[in-house]
């Protein structure tokens, strides 16, 4: 049985952690297959925007904490670095819009690999919860930073110490996620949120993804600097001429990538 599963509709591709029986936790051979997927989705010309979601009630519940978890200490960074880090990094990264459809608990890593996704839709009975904490771990999945920069730093020391969960309208409002929705509603307002985005200007996406992410750690006359040259490469392709003629002629504009 495949453990992610793999759909494209129209230009979405559509990736489903399937372990439901264990929450969608990362047990041995998940990562490497949603690393590949993820990877064949962002060099297929014909998808425009990734959705990531889970099977069954949860998420991702983070680790698997059978036996295979539990090896030496060095054992474990080479596994993040190896196999985790690289997906966080790539979906951070990616020139594609990713959308994350949380439809049950995300916990551990499993927070770590929702909030790695640029636009976070949430079902409403979903909890966020890191576990680190409670079984004397650290944090890892990129969770030390990127709560901290959409939370800010006290709720994310309280949220990582504390080891507490928070409801999916309560990280809408500590600007965790984009929305919590009714969970008879996620996956539906989630795909709708990455149609739209793949109907998109892809060059323009790629740019203000790369906008978001550099800005954290530039000072602002460097950010300035980016942003003209982003401009700059935004307004010399086709795409910025569609969108001008089509917002003058009252249409949808219909966007290519050149």
């Amino acid at each position: 049985m495949p453990l992610v599963l793999y759909e494209q509709r129209d230009a979405v591709a559509i990736l489903t952690l399937n372990n439901p029986e264990q929450y969608n936790a990362m047990r041995a051979g998940l990562l490497p297959e949603l690393n590949e997927g993820l990877t064949g989705a962002l060099a297929d010309d014909s998808v425009r925007a990734v959705l990531i979601t889970g099977a069954g009630k949860g998420f991702c519940s983070g680790a698997s904490l059978g036996g295979e978890s539990f090896g030496s200490g060095s054992g474990v960074a080479d596994t993040l670095r190896n196999n985790l880090n690289p997906i966080i990094e790539k979906m951070q990264t990616a020139s594609k819009a990713i959308v994350v459809a949380v439809n049950g608990a995300a916990a551990g890593a499993g927070v770590g690999l929702a909030l790695a996704g640029d636009i976070v839709v949430a079902a409403r009975s979903a909890k966020f919860v890191l576990s680190f904490v409670r079984l004397g771990a650290a944090l890892d999945a990129g969770t030390s930073l990127l709560i901290a920069r959409s939370a800010g730093v006290a709720r994310a020391r309280a949220f990582a110490l504390l080891g507490e969960p928070i409801s999916a309208d309560e990280a809408e409002r500590w600007g965790l996620i984009w929305k919590a929705v009714d969970d008879v509603d996620v996956f539906a307002e989630a795909f709708s949120v990455a149609e739209r985005l793949s109907k998109g200007p892809p060059v323009a996406i790629r740019l203000i993804k790369s906008q978001i992410q550099t800005a954290w750690s530039e000072a602002l006359t460097t950010a300035l600097g980016h942003e003209a040259d982003a401009q700059g490469e935004a307004f010399a392709t086709n795409d910025l001429r569609e969108g001008a003629r089509a917002f003058l002629e009252k249409r949808p504009a219909q966007f290519q990538g050149h």
